[in-house]
């Protein structure tokens, strides 16, 4: 499956539409499915504009991030502390 940054917006847009959640409940129920997870793993580490979203995911949301920095790379966090 091969999946670009607009195909990704696109797809939390319409999760968005279909379930009627937020972003953050989206990002939940697509990250819940291990071969996107997976994809998107990959991306972050291998795209500069999804690393540069995790990135930032990271300084807002600190501790509450779905991700953390490994060494060089980013990688998802095990679990989230608070939602």
């Amino acid at each position: 499956m091969d999946l670009e940054n607009r195909d990704f917006a696109l797809l939390v847009k319409r999760t968005r539409e279909k379930f009627g959640v937020s972003i953050d409940a989206a990002h939940d129920l697509i990250f819940a499915d291990p071969e996107m997870k997976r994809l998107v793993a990959w991306r972050i580490n291998h795209d500069p504009e999804c690393r540069k979203q995790a990135l930032g995911d990271i300084r807002r949301k600190g501790d509450n991030s779905r991700f953390i920095c490994d060494g060089d790379g980013i990688r998802f966090r095990d679990h989230i502390s608070v939602r």
